[in-house]
């Protein structure tokens, strides 16, 4: 082939089709310009992504006309992917009947992974799903579902079970118990769910999926009144639980490996009962992620029993989320890694809350001064972090409370081989310094205090790097 000869409209359509599904189908469409080579090809790309994100009153009908125009030209027989995300400016030239036909077309192509996403113009409001979602022939096609925004039918016409639907994500969708419960029976090869501000439903229990083989369960931000989750699924091999007002009820499954309880706070008198009884209950896990409830549990369980939780022997891998709040905090969450003598590794983000992970950023909890001498009685258990190597520090602001936690770290871990910070630069106004907020040291200061810690392991590597937030 000749020096500047085009080699890439000379591979075989089957690659081409398979580069142009990483584009959007926008994206995809424009490359017909390219030459004569290019003019059908993504009208055979096995992926068909539409992001509806234009804002109202510019969603117009010509944006409605691209989407019927591609939905009608496209040809392949067989979908790898549909996705279709509409804002909530959108959804103003978007009817329920056009919804259900778009789902429609991509059941209609044996789809295998079908994402349907809205965003909810009224609270409560939701899009009807269409009984073909339950009915259809190809059902049996799709592998991975994800729905936002949508009404489930108390009593769906499923006449074909979902013999290869894998994963079910579900976000502010309106469905109970009741019908979440029935929906599940369909899924016989179900492994992985995810519940997210599912309004309606008041519980979950995973023996619900008992004649599956459910392996990861998630349910997201699940703080409606009294919504209870119990944990009883001799299949589950790890869950996620992200809701402040959850009440959660966990077996003891040895086969449970991997949890997270992210409560973002602690209610003593709610919760401090049921928190013992679950914990227990994970003491076989081999991963464990918390938030700062976590901590302040621990605090008060030192300081009632004067003793710390030494059941987890089992755990390699610790992920903590929050600020330090008080010298006491520190001292309990201390004593308990200090008795986890399986531990390899810790990983610590000193954000205010994980709701920064969806955006929402608030100013860190920022404890400049030192801590104050405990005045409760006993300080942390001598012991040793025996097996921990790693140690990853993700949103570093430099805070006392901050380095002190680390020093406390690295004078017990003997055998540390890897500590990485990641340093975040914070700059407060006026406004906010009048609110108790204190604006973060330079990196400089902070990364030379870093490096004069003392360390009980002699060949640490201690790995520094700076992010602006």
């Amino acid at each position: 082939m000749s020096e500047g000869q085009d080699w890439i409209s000379v591979l075989p359509d089957e690659i081409l089709h398979h580069i142009l599904s990483f584009l959007t189908t926008k994206q995809s469409i424009q490359t017909c310009i390219l030459s004569k080579r290019w003019i059908d090809l993504w009208k055979f790309t096995p992926v068909i992504d539409i992001q509806m994100a234009t804002p109202y009153p510019e969603t117009t009908p010509s944006e409605l006309t691209f989407i019927h125009n591609t939905l009608t030209q496209h040809q392949a027989f067989k979908l790898q992917k549909f996705s279709l995300d509409f804002s909530y400016e959108a959804l103003f030239a978007v009817d329920n009947v056009q919804l259900q036909h778009y789902i429609e077309f991509a059941i209609s192509r044996q789809v295998q992974i079908l994402s349907v996403s809205i965003e909810l113009l009224f609270e409560h409001h939701c899009y009807v799903l269409p009984n073909v979602f339950y009915s259809h022939d190809n059902v049996p096609s799709l592998e991975q579902v994800s729905l936002k925004g949508f009404l489930f039918n108390p009593n769906p016409p499923c006449d074909l079970p979902f013999a290869s639907l894998k994963a079910l994500c579900l976000f502010d969708c309106a469905i109970d118990d009741g019908t979440l419960k029935g929906l599940l029976s369909y899924f016989p090869v179900l492994e992985s769910l995810t519940i997210e501000l599912c309004y309606r439903l008041l519980n979950f229990k995973a023996s619900w999926c008992q004649s599956m083989t459910l392996k990861h369960l998630v349910v997201r931000c699940m703080d409606n009144p009294g919504f209870d989750l119990e944990i009883d699924s001799s299949s589950l091999s790890s869950f996620k639980v992200y809701g402040n007002s959850v009440k959660i009820s966990v077996s003891s499954l040895s086969s449970i490996a991997e949890a997270t309880v992210f409560r973002s706070r602690y209610y003593l008198s709610e919760h401090n009962l049921d928190t013992r009884t679950w914990l227990r209950n994970l003491a076989h896990v081999k991963k464990f992620g918390v938030d700062s409830w976590f901590s302040q549990f621990l605090a008060r369980e030192y300081e009632v029993n004067n003793n710390g939780w030494k059941i987890f022997e089992n755990l390699k891998e610790f992920a903590w989320f929050g600020p330090l709040r008080t010298e006491c905090d520190l001292i309990a969450l201390i004593d308990f890694l200090v008795h986890c003598p399986s531990l390899e590794k810790i990983e610590i983000d000193f954000r205010f809350s994980f709701w920064e992970e969806a955006g929402e950023h608030r100013p860190p909890f920022a404890l400049e001064l030192p801590f104050v001498e405990n005045s409760g009685d006993g300080q942390p258990t001598v012991g040793f972090l025996d097996n921990v190597k790693k140690i990853i520090i993700h949103h570093f602001f430099g805070y006392k409370s901050e380095i002190e936690f680390i020093k406390h770290l690295m004078q017990n871990a003997v055998v540390l081989e890897t500590l990485s910070l990641t340093y975040h630069r914070l700059e407060f106004g006026p406004t906010m310094v009048s609110r108790g907020y204190t604006s973060c040291p330079p990196k400089e200061l902070v990364q030379e205090e870093i490096f004069s810690l003392s360390t009980a392991s002699s060949n640490v590597h201690i790995s520094f790097h700076d992010t602006y937030h």
